[in-house]
């Protein structure tokens, strides 16, 4: 247990809150953590297909559906339970016992504030979606906000400490409890749509119990709230943009089921959710430990923006081909994921994929504006980003859940560089320069995607080329590996721009005192 005595903060050598572990063998320590994160994402990416392929042969569409309705409720008023308070704890380059100690309260205090809010919403989401199940689900999956914000902080620093092991040892043991709970409930029991509820309920209260165990810092009494008013005040503005990147995301499933049910809905979250793994499988990992890296040298602003350009180019490489794989085999991998009740799926994903790496790639100038502080302006893009989102989501819903998605990748391909200019405002970056590191990827992405669809249709006209392009998701992600290893892979590497990014990862220490 780490407590600060009364009126000190608890920065010293040794301490949990030290920033001394931050600057030492930094480089070393982000590449070993962006490693651990990548095996722990593919180890949770075979788990969640898994359970994925097993659920949605256990239960129907409209399952799917009402979870994914009442979780557009839950998901709408949890937004704000942890007011962007975790991203102060990783991004301040030191912080004390009483601010840490502040926050946590905070948070659970907006954990539980939130709980009854979100319950007297129910027969409000109720009314809208007109199906009375609803209601229940709701009050039931409420419970995990405040779950989630008493661990909120603990996860927080086993981040800023760069515990990789034992921050994804809680994540891994945490998604397999919740899914074993999904599958015996809907196997064993048959409780339809509440076997996932249950599955959503176990993983947060299981991560929560592991973050405490595995984190040596205990909150105690808070003797000093100033610096934790200005903390508050960052992570509001944060809490801010997340607030708005969820209209992003779940405005879409409010209104296709909204307009048409609950069976709709379920084809389009399970399309979304394979949409999603690229994401969760390499952005996700290599944001978390890059987020805390850029943190660090936000007062070195050369080696700041060189570090933050290998990372740009080393996740897009990684990045694109999976981007490239799931495009041009979308129906395949959902008929192989869920079976063939769900080529509706398909259809849906096809659509969607077309915007990957765009989505992929506008996590970045999130990225550059957290490390730096400059949540406020984050929050500002985001409110104008979701208001155009959704505004496109309403006009395209007339066409179903395909129409919505085809709104979804034309706005990313809009929003991406947009980010990207506003982000690198002020800072040692340039657009140009963002915009050169980016251009091989998406320029391979266009080139591949297209060579497959024109083989798809020109039919017996190029009988070579067709066979190879119709082919099975082994052939063609394949012939996907080559090309993209060939032409774009090789000459990266060829040309030493791997090996000069990757050396900014295992650079020396981070100096002290800058």
């Amino acid at each position: 247990m780490t407590k600060a005595p009364s009126g000190r903060s608890d920065t010293s050598k040794g301490s949990v809150l030290s920033n001394e572990h931050l600057t030492r063998d930094l480089g070393r320590r982000t590449a070993s953590g962006g490693f651990i994160a990548l095996c722990a994402q593919a180890l949770i990416l075979l788990i969640q297909v898994g359970y994925m392929a097993l659920m949605a042969r256990l239960l129907q569409p409209d399952d799917f559906g009402l979870v994914a309705m009442a979780a557009s409720a839950t998901a709408f008023v949890g937004v704000f339970a942890d007011l962007g308070l975790s991203m102060v704890t990783i991004q301040r380059k030191e912080i004390d016992h009483d601010t840490v100690s502040a926050l946590f309260f905070v948070n659970l205090g907006v954990g539980f504030a939130l709980m009854p809010l979100v319950w007297l919403s129910a027969p409000v989401a109720t009314w809208l979606f007109n199906d009375p199940r609803v209601f229940h689900l709701i009050l039931v999956l409420a419970i995990a906000i405040p779950m989630t914000a008493a661990g909120a902080q603990h996860k927080a620093l086993l981040v800023r400490n760069m515990r990789w092991m034992s921050l994804h040892s809680v994540n891994l043991g945490s998604l397999l409890c919740g899914c074993a709970v999904g599958v015996a409930m809907a196997w064993g029991w048959d409780f339809k749509y509440w076997s996932l509820a249950a599955a959503t309920l176990t993983t947060a209260l299981v991560g929560t119990v592991g973050q405490w165990m595995l984190s040596r810092w205990r909150p105690t009494k808070v003797d000093n709230w100033k610096n934790a008013r200005s903390a508050i005040s960052f992570g509001i503005n944060y809490s801010g943009s997340q607030f708005t990147n969820y209209i992003n995301r779940q405005s879409d499933n409010v209104l296709v089921g909204w307009k048409s049910g609950p069976g709709e809905l379920g084809f389009y979250t399970r399309a979304y959710s394979l949409f999603m793994l690229p994401v969760t499988l390499v952005s996700g990992p290599i944001g978390s430990v890059i987020i805390p890296m850029l943190s660090r040298l936000q007062t070195q602003p050369d080696k700041w923006a060189r570090t933050y350009l290998s990372a740009m180019r080393l996740t897009l490489m990684v990045n694109t081909i999976l981007c490239i794989i799931i495009t041009i085999n979308a129906q395949e991998i959902v008929m192989l994921v869920y079976g063939g009740n769900w080529s509706k799926s398909g259809t849906i994903l096809m659509i969607l994929s077309l915007s990957l790496i765009t989505s992929i790639s506008g996590q970045f100038g999130g990225w550059a504006l957290i490390s730096l502080g400059r949540a406020r302006e984050l929050f500002v893009f985001s409110i104008f980003s979701s208001l155009i989102r959704f505004a496109s989501f309403l006009f395209a819903v007339q066409w179903g859940a395909p129409g919505v998605a085809v709104a979804w990748s034309v706005t990313s391909w809009v929003f991406t560089p947009v980010l990207w200019f506003y982000a690198t405002r002020d800072t040692n970056l340039r657009f140009r320069d963002l915009m050169k590191a980016a251009a091989p990827f998406f320029f391979a992405y266009v080139v591949v995607v297209t060579l497959f669809y024109v083989g798809n249709s020109i039919g017996s006209s190029f009988k070579f080329l067709s066979s190879l392009t119709e082919g099975s998701l082994i052939l063609k992600s394949t012939i996907t590996i080559v090309i993209y290893g060939v032409f774009v892979v090789a000459p990266y590497r060829f040309a030493g721009s791997m090996l000069g990014d990757m050396r900014l990862f295992l650079d020396k220490d981070v100096p002290q005192g800058t």
